[in-house]
């Protein structure tokens, strides 16, 4: 039997439900991308100040980077959530119950 795909037949709140769900994803995947690029930005600057301890300006550096990387830290797991809450608020809507459960995911790809 195939599936029904004629958008016609689609309950539009359920295609808004699946459209918010998209942009946290989207949201999300900037979020991560910008913390996995700053990581890179603060191992690289770690390894400068590591290699010219006297250099102030590299430890200061580091130091405004280092900030700039926990507050995206904190952008992708805020996002993340957001985009679990769109998930199960589609899923409620979808199967008329409260759905799945939130798990204990690790949005950051932080070693636990």
């Amino acid at each position: 039997m195939a599936e029904n795909t004629d958008p016609s037949n689609t309950d539009p709140r359920l295609t808004a439900l699946y459209l918010a769900e998209e942009q946290a994803c989207a949201g999300y995947v900037a979020a991560r991308k910008d913390q996995i690029k700053l990581a890179g930005q603060v191992v690289s600057l770690h390894q400068l100040t590591v290699e010219q301890p006297r250099r102030a300006d590299y430890r200061n550096a580091l130091t405004c980077l280092a900030g700039r990387y926990r507050a995206a830290k904190q952008r992708t797991i805020t996002a993340y959530d957001r985009w679990v809450a769109a998930q199960l608020h589609t899923d409620e809507q979808w199967t008329g119950t409260a759905g799945r459960t939130r798990g204990q995911a690790n949005p950051a790809g932080e070693a636990a």
